[in-house]
């Protein structure tokens, strides 16, 4: 089975965002909203990581995706797949980790 997702390019870590100057009330609140699995709240997050962020003016070219669907998908009717989420996070170098409850 082949995943859609494959096909995306790869992030180099060039790309990655080199100055950790983000709010770290913001990684808790991304950290709770990922618990909750609240993605109105996940995408609110990732929304303020880009505006804060705007150092990297190119992210949807980076992510692979167009523009106006950069927008659409973090606006409040938009619905971000999984994978861009993933690699979002990837792109602000913050690691998404796994743990039993």
């Amino acid at each position: 089975m082949r995943f859609k997702f494959l096909s995306k390019p790869k992030i180099e870590r060039e790309h990655f965002l080199k100055n950790k100057n983000i709010d770290p009330k913001l990684i808790a609140e991304l950290s709770v909203a990922l618990d909750n699995l609240d993605i109105e709240k996940i995408k609110s997050v990732l929304r303020e990581l880009s505006k804060t962020n705007y150092r990297i003016s190119n992210m949807f070219e980076i992510l692979g995706i167009s523009k106006s669907g950069f927008y659409k998908m973090l606006s409040p009717e938009g619905n971000p797949e999984f994978i861009t989420i993933l690699r979002m996070l990837n792109l602000f170098d913050i690691k998404l980790t796994a743990e039993t409850r």
